[in-house]
């Protein structure tokens, strides 16, 4: 894929940052920011590859599993961060967002210690820093966090229309995940009798059915009761090819059961699985409406990605 000159930018300041890494500075970084489609996990990725080693390159939600996952074992969060950046020299951070307070705050401690520690820190994000943890009424307790990373990281904004995941562009939609389906239509036969508890740790979550290595779930089982995105990890890693079912039109569900979905498919997203929506609406009156929603924007891109034909009854 050509660069547009946007891009060719931002290609050049992550080669002086990996420049300045070879000679031996530490530290510092760049927040590469965009709207969806713009090419800045590409960019990342060549980034990352040509670095030496000592470098980590994770998702954010797979980020604070790890984390949670370590500080249960070795009984400390301090000591699971530590351990965690041990022998870092350079963390990149894909998808960056923050909406949930609770996990600002705790990232605001992870912050604190990668630029203390002198790591390098490259993020990709659809927003800018300044609308990280956007409600109102939790945001002032962020700011000192946002003003860390304006003052240690180059950010750089990755600006243009163009969406490269739906423009037709090589290399756009050549994933897994892109091969999957969003199915309209009305007289579908849902699962009955198939279903099958999962063990996530101490609790259980219910699937619809798994037939042939596809987990089925609905909608309202696996995105309105108390999962999570630790809790989606876990099951992505034992099953690469996903169905969901009941998805509604998604401004008429709840916040947090709109939240908990595009955690799923971030997660299905990031680990390249296999995606079927079986819904009601085309895509458009499903997700349309967060097109234009901090953080959730990349939701509707990534439905959009998902073929969308009619569907008859699944059997």
């Amino acid at each position: 894929m050509l660069l547009d000159k946007e891009q060719l930018a931002a290609r050049e300041a992550l080669d002086a940052l990996q420049a300045r890494i070879s000679g031996g500075e530490v530290g510092g970084g760049i927040y590469l920011w965009g709207s969806v489609g713009r090419g800045k996990t590409m960019l990342m990725d060549e980034f990352y590859d040509g670095l030496p080693v000592g470098k980590r390159r994770i998702h954010f939600h797979r980020f604070f599993a790890d984390l949670h996952s370590r500080a249960h074992e070795l009984g400390s969060m301090g000591v699971a961060l530590d351990h965690v950046v041990d022998g870092i020299r350079v963390l990149c951070f894909d998808e960056f967002h923050l909406d949930d307070v609770a996990d600002a705050m705790f990232m605001a401690r992870v912050l604190d210690t990668i630029v203390a520690k002198g790591v390098t820190v490259v993020v990709t994000s659809n927003v800018p820093p300044t609308d990280l943890l956007p409600n109102p009424l939790f945001h002032e307790q962020f700011v000192p966090s946002i003003e860390l990373m304006e003052r240690t990281l180059e950010v750089i904004e990755l600006g243009g229309s163009v969406d490269y995941r739906t423009a037709g562009q090589p290399g756009a939609g050549d994933y897994r995940f892109a091969t999957g389906e969003f199915l309209v239509g009305s007289g579908i036969t849902r699962p009955s009798g198939e279903s099958v508890e999962l063990t996530i740790g101490t609790r259980t979550l219910e699937c619809s059915a798994i037939r042939d290595g596809v987990v089925w779930f609905d909608f309202e089982v696996l995105c309105a009761g108390s999962t999570a995105a630790a809790d989606y990890l876990a099951l992505a890693a034992r099953f690469d090819d996903w169905v969901i079912f009941g998805v509604p039109v998604l401004a008429q569900a709840s916040e947090f059961a709109l939240r908990r979905f595009a955690n799923v498919v971030d997660v299905l997203y990031d680990v390249d699985a296999r995606l079927t929506i079986y819904a009601d609406a085309y895509v458009e009156e499903v997700a349309g409406s967060l097109r234009d929603v901090p953080g959730l924007a990349r939701l509707y891109s990534r439905l959009s990605l998902l073929a969308r034909s009619a569907a008859g009854s699944i059997s």
